[in-house]
C-alpha cells in the first residue's frame, strides 16, 4: 500500500535483504487455550449426580419482558441461547424450575449443591465437567445480572432457579444462583 501523496516505487529497483528474525513465539496461558477451543457445543443434557438431576437441554431466549426465559417442561433445563456454548469461554446459563402445582420440578435442590461438586454438559459424546465453586441465594432485586449473563476469560456455568416464598402476584422473590468452572 502506497501512502497518500508519496511516490509510487520505481518497477526496476531492487529490492535488498537487509536480515530476518526468528518469529516470535511465546507461551499460550490457559486462558488463550481455552478462547480457541474448536469443540464447543449446544448442551443437551444436564447432570448433577449428587442431586439427582438428568435433564434434557431446551434453548430458550428472552420473555415478552426481555428476562431470560424458563423452559416450559418443569422436569427440563433451558438453555441461554444468546450466552456461550459448552466448551466456549463465557458464561454457559441454564435455567430450571423449583416445583410447579403437583410438586418439586427439576431444580428443587439446586440450593443443597456443595463446593467442589460435579456438574457435567454433554451432547452426543462430547461432555465438559464443572466444579461447584460457590452456591449463592439473592433477592429477586439482588441477582447479580451483569456477573451471570457476562463474557468473561472463563469457562463457567451458571445454574439459576427460584426460590424462597411464594407470593402469588409476584411469583418467587428469591433466586438461587449456582456458579461452576469448568475442570481442566
Amino acid at each position: 500500500m502506497i501512502a497518500p501523496g508519496a511516490d509510487a516505487p520505481d518497477a526496476d529497483a531492487k529490492l535488498t535483504t537487509v536480515g530476518f528474525a526468528e518469529p516470535l513465539v511465546l507461551a499460550a496461558t490457559e486462558i488463550d487455550r481455552q478462547s480457541f477451543r474448536t469443540d464447543t457445543f449446544i448442551p443437551k443434557r444436564l447432570k448433577i449426580p449428587s442431586i439427582d438431576v438428568n435433564a434434557v437441554i431446551q434453548p430458550v431466549g428472552k420473555d415478552r419482558l426481555d428476562r431470560m426465559d424458563t423452559p416450559t417442561e418443569t422436569d427440563e433445563v433451558g438453555w441461554y441461547r444468546y450466552g456461550a456454548k459448552a466448551g466456549a469461554t463465557g458464561n454457559v446459563v441454564l435455567s430450571g424450575h423449583l416445583d410447579d402445582l403437583s410438586g418439586p420440578a427439576i431444580f428443587a435442590n439446586l440450593g443443597d449443591l456443595r463446593l467442589g461438586e460435579s456438574v457435567t454438559l454433554q451432547r452426543g459424546k462430547k461432555a465438559i465437567a464443572y466444579e461447584v465453586v460457590s452456591v449463592e441465594r439473592y433477592r429477586l432485586e439482588d441477582v447479580p445480572l451483569a456477573s451471570i449473563f457476562a463474557a468473561t476469560q472463563a469457562e463457567r456455568l451458571q445454574l439459576i432457579t427460584c426460590a424462597g416464598p411464594y407470593d402469588p402476584e409476584y411469583g418467587y422473590r428469591d433466586r438461587i444462583v449456582v456458579t461452576a468452572i469448568a475442570k481442566s
